[in-house]
């Protein structure tokens, strides 16, 4: 790939962005400003497009441990500990948008599904979140209940319950991802998700919704009426 000195003025990330203003740039180039310059071998539009290709889109990178930024190819440390903060910064600013929405509304499947995508779609591994709400409907508790594979959830309902009671609640939702990018239930995930929302009817606490989290959007158990 040309190095950015060799390219035409209207092909260069800063003088576009200048002439045009920064919406018109593509991620790689954005990356690549955020970036700054390359090393001997790899330019800094071709370290952008490679972190681009190797993640797909840009929400991917945000969930990457730092390790992985001081370990690519033709990224200087200096340069990866830029593109961490810039990253971190719209972490935060995402993370914030979602908590002045949740002030301002009540607790739902989508708001949820907003909460925990950036965490959840990335991750390699399946996790399922309970998140326990007052009468109000506001949340008092949220907690990891398991992290393993997609093939079965291993989680004790006794100890669902003894957390749901501990924290006072009346209504819950569970939330988990699928890292193979399909949001749609498993047999295990419709079974296990009658079972609980039967065991715990049985103690007056409602089981609003089951979301299951992917790349591409996500499923509810409510929406699809398989609860009511």
């Amino acid at each position: 790939m040309p190095r950015i000195h060799d390219l035409a003025d209207i092909d260069k990330p800063r003088e576009k962005a200048e002439r045009f203003g920064v919406e018109s740039l593509k991620d790689e180039e954005l990356l690549a400003l955020i970036i700054g310059s390359g090393t001997v071998g790899h330019s800094v539009l071709d370290i952008a497009r490679d972190l681009i290709k190797e993640n797909c889109y840009l929400w991917n990178l945000m969930n990457k441990p730092e390790q992985y930024y001081y370990t690519f190819k033709g990224l200087k440390k200096a340069n990866a500990f830029k593109l961490l903060a810039t990253l971190e910064i719209a972490r935060r600013i995402n993370e914030k948008q979602i908590l002045r929405q949740e002030e301002t509304a009540p607790v739902s499947s989508e708001s949820l599904y907003r909460r925990y995508f950036l965490k959840l779609s990335s991750e390699s591994q399946e996790q399922l979140i309970i998140v326990i709400l007052n009468k109000n409907k506001q949340i008092v508790n949220e907690k990891i209940l398991y992290i393993g594979n997609d093939n079965e959830i291993s989680v004790n309902y006794r100890d669902i319950i003894r957390l749901i009671m501990i924290h006072n609640g009346y209504y819950f939702y569970l939330v988990h991802n699928h890292p193979n990018n399909t949001f749609e239930p498993s047999q295990v995930d419709i079974a296990f998700t009658k079972k609980i929302d039967a065991k715990t009817r049985s103690i007056n606490v409602k089981l609003i919704d089951h979301i299951i989290i992917s790349k591409d959007g996500y499923y509810s158990f409510l929406h699809a009426r398989l609860l009511t």
